[in-house]
């Protein structure tokens, strides 16, 4: 994976996390103090965001660092919106809620 691939990948990363959330450039930029024009180039790979940049904007995200940096190639598939939607649904519900819908997820998995 070349720079270019890199940004673009953080990029999708990005988009996917604030779609998920249902946040606005705009209204991410602002969570994460930053101008909304850096959100529009990052998530079109237009530019390398720093490593406390990407931190920021996944903080706002409510999200780990890690999840909007791509892994290398053939470890692992990034996660679809459906995914991501639903993981973001489910942090936000409270407990015992939350914890029902896991063990039902997880009940549901092929062992």
């Amino acid at each position: 994976m070349d720079q270019r691939d890199f940004q673009l990948n953080v990029g999708r990363q990005v988009r996917l996390h604030r779609k998920a959330q249902g946040l606005s450039q705009e209204r991410l930029a602002e969570l994460a103090e930053v101008h909304p024009t850096f959100i529009s180039n990052i998530e079109r790979g237009k530019v390398s965001a720093s490593a406390f940049s990407l931190y920021k904007i996944a903080q706002a995200l409510q999200v780990s660092f890690v999840d909007v940096i791509p892994s290398a190639p053939g470890f692992e598939v990034a996660p679809d919106y459906d995914t991501v939607d639903i993981i973001s649904r489910i942090k936000k519900l409270e407990n015992p809620q939350r914890s029902l819908y896991l063990a039902a997820i997880k009940g549901m998995l092929p062992k």
